[in-house]
């Protein structure tokens, strides 16, 4: 897409929480947006019903018919046929095997559709419009639920011999470690994902540590989150401080590996844990310093990605604009 086509890419980025979608310039900004809950539909043929009918509106909202759309892009979490347009499976998402996404979309929108999965798509977006720009090699990952990871590799996207590559939650860092949803255990994930960083709060809270968290959520420790521990070490408050602070060391250890086997310019990290900023960044490049090798180390950045919560729908839009 010419910056003087005057097209816009849909870019949808399906989560296991909520969809969120936007309508894309050339330049990889954002002119209009959707969003809508995942978890409100029991069935894959009522979600895929809500998903076009949210994508139409969208359109119809900003006023962009076939003349102006160039073309449609879906991240999805799993795993995800790039070239023939299936998605094979999703993750915390039921009933999604199989599916020919493409085709279903195309005989509605009648206009090129590319999917990925999420994390490849977050990639692709820092490639085109964002830091990896300048990068022949980059390691993407984001932090949230769980760790995504998408890998460039001189230049483009990598996705493995059947599109599953770039698993960077499912290192394994200890191999004693607490059991990982897909069954290993002592995965980056298990240390990492925010649902085990909150679970591993409240249990030291439980055992009597003292923090500023307890006085934030009122005593109800269920209500702990990733936020809120940034929060509080933000205060200064040494437990939430410490917190990050084995999360960004686990990080590095599962992040030097990777530096080592690819040999990248570049460690992009996004997601809404990397809102924790120097917390988690500060311990992380001090565990790749002790780590990763030295001429690796000569190379490497570790920058935090462009776009933060509209990385994934700009993402998404990107994989119209690489194969252009």
């Amino acid at each position: 897409m010419s910056k003087s086509s005057k097209k816009y890419i849909l870019g949808v980025d399906v989560g296991a929480t909520s969809v969120k979608m936007g309508l894309v310039d050339a330049n990889g900004r954002i002119l209009s947006r959707a969003l809508f809950q995942t978890k409100a539909f029991a069935s894959k043929d009522a979600f895929v019903k809500e998903l076009i009918k949210q994508m139409r509106a969208l359109l119809k909202k900003s006023g962009t018919g076939k003349n102006k759309l160039a073309g449609i892009g879906v991240g999805l979490p799993g795993r995800v046929d790039f070239k023939k347009g299936i998605v094979h499976d999703l993750t915390n998402i039921k009933g999604w095997n199989e599916v020919p996404l493409k085709k279903i979309l195309y005989k509605i929108f009648k206009t090129a559709i590319y999917l990925d999965n999420d994390a490849n798509a977050f990639a692709s977006g820092q490639l085109i419009w964002g830091k990896a720009r300048v990068a022949r090699n980059a390691v993407c990952i984001t932090l949230g639920s769980g760790v995504g990871g998408g890998l460039i590799i001189e230049g483009e996207v990598f996705r493995g011999s059947n599109f599953s590559a770039g698993e960077i939650g499912h290192v394994c860092i200890d191999i004693n470690g607490p059991s990982c949803g897909c069954g290993a255990n002592g995965c980056l994930e298990s240390f990492v994902g925010n649902r085990y960083i909150a679970s591993r709060a409240i249990e030291k809270i439980k055992k009597g540590q003292k923090t500023l968290l307890t006085k934030l959520v009122n005593g109800d420790l269920k209500k702990i989150t990733p936020e809120l521990i940034t929060r509080a070490a933000r205060q200064r408050d040494a437990f939430s401080v410490k917190l990050w602070e084995q999360t960004g060391t686990y990080l590095g250890i599962g992040l030097s590996g990777i530096v080592n086997i690819i040999n990248p310019d570049m460690v992009i990290v996004g997601g809404g844990l990397s809102k924790a900023g120097k917390f988690i960044f500060k311990p992380l490049n001090r565990e790749l310093k002790k780590r990763a090798m030295r001429q690796h180390l000569k190379v490497l950045k570790v920058q935090n990605a462009d776009f933060n919560d509209d990385a994934g729908v700009i993402g998404a839009a990107s994989l119209l604009e690489r194969e252009r």
